[in-house]
């Protein structure tokens, strides 16, 4: 998953919806779309503990490994395939497919484990478990909100759109 958010930024089209916060930010800040996916993913956990309160627990905590290295290793992968350089329209949309299919195979792995989750899916089920809602429902909203705040956070500070375009909403659409 690390892979496909590294080649998304590469291909300049825009992040999965998940991933488009950190990467406006990194557009925006002095610091790298892996760490600023490591402060996101730390501000999602706790608002997973805002959301659970008392039944904010070890799983939900234990979050923060796999967001470090998640973080850790999108800033490795943008390095190593710091040699791919689209020119052109064609060659960002295949970058932005090969993300896409890198995405949903990541994806399928993590929610069929039935172990942890990352925290964008952990906020999911956070506010599905908190308001009886289907997973699958909250997921939706939670990155269509996510979409939200980053063309928000773009147009706000940058006053434009930056780092969210048509790549994210291939991305959400295929990825599920």
């Amino acid at each position: 998953m690390s892979a496909s958010v590294a080649l998304a930024k590469i291909a300049t089209l825009g992040t999965s919806p998940i991933s488009s916060v950190p990467n406006v930010l990194s557009m925006l800040v002095p610091l790298t779309i892996g760490q600023t996916t490591i402060l996101f993913m730390i501000l999602i956990i706790l608002l997973e503990w805002v959301v659970l309160r008392k039944d904010f627990g070890w799983m939900n905590l234990i979050q923060l490994l796999p967001s470090i290295l998640f973080g850790a290793m999108i800033d490795w992968f943008v390095n190593q395939f710091s040699f791919l350089q689209p020119s052109v329209y064609w060659e960002e949309m295949c970058l932005t497919l090969i993300s896409v299919v890198l995405l949903a195979t990541g994806v399928f792995f993590e929610v069929n484990s039935r172990t942890l989750m990352m925290a964008g899916e952990g906020i999911a089920a956070a506010l599905a478990f908190r308001f009886k809602k289907p997973f699958g429902t909250i997921k939706v909203r939670v990155d269509i909100s996510m979409v939200i705040a980053a063309v928000i956070l773009s147009l706000v500070f940058a006053h434009g759109l930056i780092g969210v375009r048509e790549g994210t909403v291939i991305s959400a659409l295929l990825t599920g």
